[in-house]
């Protein structure tokens, strides 16, 4: 007789513990294997294993898959309550969206946050462009100016790989993400975004208590943090800064201007600078 398989942890999260697991397996899938046990240590204090439900998760599309099989479920009776006052769409929502959509080509996810030791920023878009997405990689579009601009905050030049340039933030106590996890959007232009599920930033702040400011880049990013975070706004313990979009299409502002207004960023109380 076949040994019934015990399982390790459990099979039922809250939304918030389902968000974090996500964010963890994008993590998973870029990291050497040293980091990858770092990142399974980090689900199983969650009670996630990883092996209750599967050989291995190699991506956030088998992830959500589970959920939408019903494998892992959603322990929240109500739609999670992800703006203010108003109910908006939870973890299974998200999940029955990507499970009946997976060939919409519209259906855009957003990457996990780049951040290191003690951030001091965390700079928000509202969610990477279909080139960055293609790339897995933050402001990887010909012409977008965001890591010329934050170079030259520090009197360098950009410099050639994508991971030199992430540890150079990392160095800088400077954190990347995006105010929207995942959303509907033809094309990359902010105004075509619809149906969104924003990021959980309380649950990355609460980890990260060294934050002390938060940058939007461009005004999107900052009326969609406006309209999902409003209890963040008016928090004492951090200074919220709109800057000027780093698009190519912004030419409102030539790089001299830009790089003035993105100084105030430096304003926070770097520890490594």
């Amino acid at each position: 007789m076949r040994k019934e398989k015990v399982r390790k942890g459990k099979d039922s999260f809250s939304f918030k513990e389902i968000e974090k697991i996500r964010e963890l397996i994008v993590r998973k899938c870029s990291a050497d294997r040293s980091e990858q046990k770092t990142i399974r240590s980090k689900m199983r204090r969650m009670d996630f294993y990883i092996s209750d439900f599967t050989d291995d998760i190699t991506s956030v599309e088998e992830f959500d898959i589970l959920i939408a099989d019903g494998k892992i479920k959603c322990s929240d009776e109500k739609i999670a309550d992800l703006k203010s006052d108003d109910s908006h769409t939870t973890m299974n929502s998200k999940a029955d969206m990507k499970a009946n959509q997976r060939s919409d080509s519209n259906l855009k996810e957003g990457l996990a946050p780049l951040v290191g030791e003690n951030p001091r920023v965390l700079i928000l878009g509202s969610l990477p462009g279909d080139e960055s997405l293609m790339l897995q990689q933050y402001y990887s579009k010909k012409g977008n100016r965001f890591w010329e601009v934050i170079y030259s905050l520090f009197d360098k030049k950009p410099q050639e790989t994508y991971a030199e340039k992430t540890q150079f933030l990392k160095e800088h106590g400077i954190a990347l993400w995006d105010v929207f996890g995942a959303a509907e959007r033809e094309g990359s232009l902010d105004s075509n975004i619809n149906q969104e599920v924003p990021n959980d930033i309380k649950m990355f702040l609460n980890e990260y208590p060294t934050v002390n400011i938060i940058a939007f880049n461009g005004q999107k990013a900052a009326t969609s943090f406006e309209s999902y975070f409003q209890d963040l706004e008016e928090s004492s313990n951090l200074k919220l800064l709109t800057l000027p979009s780093s698009s190519g299409a912004n030419r409102q502002f030539s790089f001299e201007k830009m790089k003035e207004e993105w100084k105030k960023i430096l304003e926070s109380d770097f520890t490594k600078f």
